[in-house]
């Protein structure tokens, strides 16, 4: 869970996941927050947490960015034995009802996404998701219905694969991911609903998306030709 600026949200969101968890996956679990060097209470709040929840683990960092916090957080859920790594984000849109279907549909599949069927937080949102999985398919040759979904259940030997060799300068990390493990061994869809978020702000603005998807082009662009389709 990558967070940054959370204050309004993240107890709540941690109140409602964690029995989400506890219930549906019945063997020992880790909770990693990302914390990428909130300017806000957020830290003060995740550390209580932390201390009330053995499950709980807290990272903090240097602000890096969302995508460097992805994969911060892939990585340490990799290194410390996960055998699934379930990605969620700490704003409260990720619903933790449908998490039990996941954990179900991991009988049949490595790699389990939402898609995003409707969103509570505008058409705005909604036209910048199908714009990224255009852009996705134009430059790198493959289409994933919702690229940027932050809702994903993944085996860990897809993910350690999916994140080698990632650009330094990534920001949306979650597309070059699924875009690899589109590619192989292939993704599950299951349809969700995407809430409003329980309080602050995005911390990706939309007027920035024009930017980050111009950079995005190109660096999957460059992931087509290290890995041709």
């Amino acid at each position: 869970m990558p967070v940054f600026n959370e204050e309004a949200s993240i107890e709540r969101v941690l109140a409602e996941w964690l029995p989400a968890l506890r219930e549906a996956v019945g063997v020992d679990l880790r909770v990693l927050a990302i914390n990428d060097g909130s300017r806000d209470r957020t830290l003060e709040k995740l550390r209580a947490i932390e201390r009330a929840n053995p499950e709980v683990t807290v990272r903090d960092q240097a602000n890096a960015g969302h995508g460097a916090s992805c994969i911060a957080g892939y990585r340490l859920a990799l290194s410390s034995g996960a055998d699934w790594v379930l990605q969620i984000d700490s704003d409260g849109q990720c619903d933790p009802r449908y998490f039990a279907a996941f954990w179900e549909a991991r009988r049949n599949a490595p790699v389990i996404f939402g898609y995003r069927v409707r969103r509570d937080d505008g058409w705005s949102r909604w036209a910048i998701s199908r714009v990224v999985s255009l852009v996705s398919w134009l430059a790198a040759g493959i289409w994933v219905g919702d690229a940027n979904v932050p809702y994903r259940l993944m085996r860990a030997a897809e993910l350690s694969r999916a994140v080698e060799a990632m650009p330094a300068d990534i920001q949306l990390a979650n597309v070059l991911i699924a875009l690899r493990l589109q590619r192989a061994p292939g993704i599950a869809w299951i349809p969700i609903r995407f809430r409003e978020r329980h309080g602050g702000t995005p911390s990706i603005r939309a007027g920035s998306f024009a930017h980050q998807g111009r950079l995005l082009y190109r660096q999957l662009r460059a992931e087509r030709r290290r890995v041709p389709t």
